[in-house]
């Protein structure tokens, strides 16, 4: 996917940073939940608050399942502590949402590697739809009503977020924090043994030397035929 071209005016996207624009707000100016991304942050586009702003709902939406999951218990008799398991546990796998929030508000999309920091949260929505269906159909009377009309404000939310996503403003927010990007491949130690691509050449054995220039070469006595002493060596 090719990256669109930023224009140069610095408030085409709300606040996003940038060249002479606005420095962002880390901390909310000590407000956490502006920090957070449950309040509209200044210092981020209108269209990135939203995204937050879902996530934290979705998250809400499934507090409610919980609750009225211990509600059911007091007033239907053959629900119990199963009950109560499976509503915590699928809390757990809903907490996905605050996780992704996280990533989004402290600029952690990076850690994935991928080009495109949305990338994640493409896989982070989808695996909440899943979520979502799951909880659609379960219980029974008001209980299973109500849990289908939570689990489908579940579905609306996760639609909300793929199409914020989707959008130019989102996508250059998100592409323009340093924390999104990914991370550069790390450079070989300076100094020290380093082995060559292809290894040493493997000698055999060491080389004849040539004999100094001016150097009398001697030869090897042929065969049969007895060297001569050098003079005044006494012959036997």
């Amino acid at each position: 996917m090719t990256y669109p071209p930023q224009s140069h005016d610095p408030n085409q996207y709300g606040a996003a940073p940038g060249p002479g624009g606005p420095a962002p707000q880390p901390g909310g100016n000590g407000d956490f939940f502006t920090e957070w991304g449950l309040k509209e942050n200044p210092a981020r586009p209108k269209k990135v608050n939203q995204l937050t702003q879902i996530l934290w709902a979705y998250f809400g939406l499934s507090v409610l399942m919980l609750l009225l999951t211990v509600l059911a218990i007091a007033t239907i008799p053959f629900f119990g502590g199963f009950a109560i398991a499976t509503g915590i546990v699928g809390l757990v796998f809903h907490g996905l949402s605050i996780v992704i929030a996280w990533f989004v508000n402290k600029d952690k999309l990076g850690v994935f590697g991928a080009q495109d920091p949305r990338l994640a949260l493409w896989i982070g929505f989808g695996l909440l739809g899943l979520f979502s269906l799951g909880g659609i159909w379960g219980g029974w009377g008001w209980y299973a009503a109500v849990g289908a009309i939570v689990g489908l404000a579940r579905l609306g939310a996760v639609g909300v977020g793929f199409y914020l996503l989707a959008q130019p403003e989102v996508e250059h927010y998100l592409r323009s924090r340093p924390g999104n990007q990914p991370k550069p491949p790390a450079a070989p130690p300076q100094g020290g043994y380093q082995q060559p691509p292809q290894g040493y050449p493997q000698q055999q054995g060491y080389p004849q030397q040539p004999p100094a220039p001016g150097y009398p070469q001697q030869q090897p006595p042929a065969p049969g035929q007895q060297q001569a002493p050098p003079p005044g060596y006494p012959q036997q």
